[in-house]
């Protein structure tokens, strides 16, 4: 009886030790894995959506290094407030991916004009004035030319203060959506002496007087009739004269 008695006590050691190892272990393992869970909460890498205006170089560096901060740190919306203080960010939508991954999708404004002045200004659909960062020379756009160019009515940022020139930055965003072969043809929108609209083609270059009301209708006009016009186009002719009611007045160009 003792001898089994004995046998039954060592046994209970033996167990108890393994046990105990087991646990010792366990929290061991527990400690790792806690410790690379909690890594995995943390920010880990930042992904940018594609981007067409600007490198998205230059929206990581509105925010900085992130790498390793937990989101409780910092929100969503505090990232997506420091990226659309970029005066080329229209929005920005940040998103939160396990483990440890930040998406940023940004919508960029794009540039639409750039108003003849000294320097020049750029502008966007919204007649948002935008920075030059040695970048005008990437972007074919149409000029305004002999517009107010009083720095004071074109805040960096802001929307332009120029009544005229907002004007002309709406029917550039219905021509670049409604009528983009025209927009994409037009060399320079002007101002004259006389506060009417003409528009100057690249195209030979072709001119055309819009007068000073009515234009978008007018444009619409000169839209249909350049379709009735193939297999020729409207920069076949010198000018066209369209500031008569129910007429277009042309020149056809000398061979």
């Amino acid at each position: 009886m003792a001898i089994k008695k004995n046998k039954f006590l060592l046994w209970k050691k033996i167990t108890f030790s393994i046990i105990s190892l087991s646990i010792v272990f366990a929290v061991i393992w527990s400690a790792f894995w806690w410790s690379d869970f909690q890594n995995t909460l943390t920010i880990q890498k930042v992904i940018f959506s594609d981007t067409a205006v600007l490198d998205k170089k230059n929206y990581e560096l509105c925010l900085g290094n992130i790498i390793g901060i937990h989101p409780d740190k910092i929100s969503l919306n505090a990232i997506s407030n420091l990226i659309e203080e970029h005066p080329y960010v229209k929005a920005a939508r940040v998103s939160n991916h396990y483990p440890g991954v930040i998406k940023i999708e940004i919508m960029e404004r794009k540039p639409i004009a750039l108003l003849q002045a000294s320097p020049m200004i750029m502008l966007d659909g919204e007649g948002v004035v935008l920075p030059d960062l040695n970048n005008f020379a990437d972007f074919n756009l149409p000029t305004l030319s002999n517009f107010n160019s009083d720095p004071d009515l074109y805040p960096l940022g802001k929307k332009a203060l120029s009544v005229k020139v907002k004007e002309s930055i709406v029917w550039l965003a219905r021509l670049q959506k409604d009528y983009e072969s025209l927009y994409n043809n037009l060399s320079e929108m002007k101002m004259t002496s006389v506060n009417e609209m003409e528009l100057i083609l690249a195209d030979e270059p072709t001119q055309i007087f819009l007068g000073n009301d009515d234009v978008w209708s007018r444009i619409e006009i000169l839209q249909n009739f350049e379709k009735r016009l193939t297999p020729k186009k409207i920069s076949d002719y010198s000018y066209l004269d369209m500031r008569y009611k129910n007429q277009i007045i042309v020149k056809g160009r000398r061979s």
